[in-house]
């Protein structure tokens, strides 16, 4: 059972009320959230890697199961569109964690990849301005807005914001992107996901021979970083 913490909100817009109490969930434990779709195999070899590199307490964030069920591989291209559109920005959406969240881990961690990056933004977004601290927020290669990183980096609630960048690769995307840079890396982006060869914005995300190694040094250099 999660300990809880009582937040209490006065609502007076045209006269006084009672007090009314929210109740939010004390968040513990790491949480990763895998691209655009959220599934595919190389999620779980990411959580084998980041487990086995020393991260406790590692939870995957939610699926698209329901999605991808319902609409095939457009559940992929709808996130991608929501990325490039809508949650790279800042905004005052709810971004709970409903469920994984460990009580007796030493850190609240976040890891997002893509567009699942963006979601780990937005929920360490909305933590923070309640005032919880966020130990790790990990952003790999994401096309998050350049404004909104500038303020997750400068709230006091997050104290490490971690952006990976997968330039060396080949990938078009960085985080603090323009809406313009990112348009014109949309074709590229196409050739890349389409080749299958772990080239560019996929290198941790395509099922090549050497993914477990990418993976081992990847969750190696994040540990690096303070996640525990």
């Amino acid at each position: 059972m999660l300990p809880i913490r009582t937040l209490q909100v006065r609502l007076t817009p045209l006269e006084d009320r009672a007090p009314l109490k929210a109740y939010v969930a004390r968040p513990r434990g790491t949480v990763y959230r895998g691209g655009a779709g959220l599934d595919g195999s190389y999620i779980s070899l990411t959580a084998t890697a980041f487990q086995r590199a020393g991260i406790s307490a590692f939870n995957l964030g939610q699926t698209n199961t329901a999605t991808k069920t319902l609409l095939g591989d457009a559940g992929m291209f709808i996130d991608a569109l929501r990325a490039g559109l809508t949650i790279r920005y800042e905004d005052d959406e709810e971004w709970v964690i409903a469920s994984g969240m460990t009580s007796e881990a030493a850190q609240f961690n976040l890891i997002g990849y893509s567009y699942g990056s963006l979601l780990a933004a937005q929920t360490a977004y909305f933590y923070a301005r309640r005032k919880h601290i966020v130990d790790h927020l990990v952003l790999i290669g994401s096309p998050i807005d350049a404004s909104f990183l500038s303020n997750l980096r400068a709230n006091r609630c997050i104290r490490k914001v971690i952006a990976i960048d997968l330039k060396e690769y080949g990938d078009p995307i960085y985080a603090g992107i323009s809406q313009v840079d990112l348009i014109a890396a949309a074709p590229i982006l196409g050739k890349q996901m389409m080749g299958n060869g772990g080239e560019g914005h996929f290198y941790y995300a395509h099922a090549t021979r050497d993914l477990t190694e990418r993976l081992n040094r990847l969750a190696a250099r994040i540990v690096a970083e303070g996640l525990r």
